[in-house]
């Protein structure tokens, strides 16, 4: 039985997490607390945890600062960010994630209905992932699977260029889940400015989040980093993190040059945005070569969209190892599939990318 710290000042929330907790047959609630003062004195009383549930905004002592002095102090307990969606949030939900927090979830709307169930599902699979349990023993209802497819943080100095990218050109997909965050710090911001290719981002994470991520990738790069944008045209030297929250394509425009459309395509595997989606849209484009990277992540998004272009293009695919993942889940399934050329440690993955890429 694995004992869960959960720390949030709402009573209420503290009281939803605890009943989704408690009614596990593999985890129990060890105790609760309404701010990070009191959470550490949990955790300094002897009590041994083994899970972390943490909110951000919290009197006294925020969930940032919590992970702050929990470093500082030598604590390691796996640790889960249980957060909401305002804009000053995200941007701290993605620093709790570079100071050690596994993996986060979105807060519920309400506590009944659909929003609701997808919030205990979500919360009770990263639980799991992060308490070491095997997910297939879990009572969780497991999402719908993925459609089979028929066949330094100062600002940076170095000069950025960038120009439309069309037909003929290459592109470089990464995709990443559970970990995904905090694994893109040990790629992205090893690309070059002058990287003459475009590199798409598709990370699972709900609305709301991805804009901060890429504004912090942003922050550590010599390359460019933003968020896409709904009819933004395709530019090399420039990485996009598909938007949270939205289904990511890309389509060619008139001319031969390619856009983004962020739409409200439904979930697949209750995944939005998906990788499998985003590689199917390039089916019919005319890329010379497509560079994929498959990170850290739960499930096999990737895997079928990934094994649909290599019928069409030339296709290379560099995943991460299983020692470096916090979930090797992803990049597994493109390894058993076949699909994977190359198979590396995470600090190795921007230079194996950009050694496939000819660059």
């Amino acid at each position: 039985m694995k004992k869960v710290l959960v720390i949030d000042d709402s009573a209420l929330m503290r009281r939803v997490i605890s009943d989704i907790i408690n009614q596990d047959e593999h985890l129990t609630v060890g105790g609760t607390a309404n701010n990070g003062i009191t959470a550490l004195e949990h955790l300094n009383s002897g009590e041994r945890y083994d899970i972390l549930l943490i909110d951000i905004k919290m009197p006294k002592m925020d969930g940032v600062t919590l992970l702050r002095e929990m470093n500082a102090a030598h604590i390691r307990i796996p640790s889960i960010i249980v957060s909401s969606i305002a804009s000053e949030t995200g941007a701290e939900t993605i620093e709790a994630l570079e100071l050690g927090a596994l993996d986060f979830i979105k807060k519920p709307i309400s506590s009944i209905g659909e929003h609701f169930n997808e919030f205990r599902e979500d919360l009770l699979q990263k639980v799991y992932i992060a308490a070491g349990i095997d997910v297939t023993r879990s009572s969780i209802h497991p999402k719908e699977e993925p459609a089979k497819v028929p066949v330094s943080t100062a600002a940076t100095p170095f000069p950025r260029r960038s120009h439309m990218v069309k037909k003929g050109s290459k592109l470089v997909v990464i995709a990443s889940s559970t970990g995904g965050p905090k694994a893109l710090q040990s790629v992205v911001p090893f690309f070059p400015a002058d990287f003459p290719y475009p590199i798409v981002v598709v990370q699972h994470m709900p609305a709301g989040f991805t804009k901060s991520l890429a504004q912090r990738l942003d922050e550590m790069s010599p390359i460019r980093v933003k968020e896409a944008e709904d009819g933004e045209e395709l530019k090399a030297g420039n990485v996009y993190i598909a938007m949270g929250g939205k289904q990511c394509e890309l389509v060619c425009k008139p001319g031969g040059t390619y856009a983004f459309s962020e739409n409200d395509k439904p979930p697949r595997g209750g995944l939005r945005p998906c990788a499998d989606i985003f590689f199917e849209s390039l089916v019919n484009a005319s890329f010379e070569e497509i560079i994929c990277g498959v990170l850290t992540g739960m499930g096999a998004d990737g895997c079928n969209g990934i094994s649909l272009i290599r019928n069409t293009f030339n296709v290379k695919c560099v995943a991460q190892n299983a020692d470096t993942c916090v979930v090797y889940g992803m990049p597994r399934s493109v390894v058993e599939a076949g699909v994977a050329d190359k198979v590396v440690p995470l600090d190795g993955v921007t230079a194996m990318l950009i050694k496939e890429a000819g660059v």
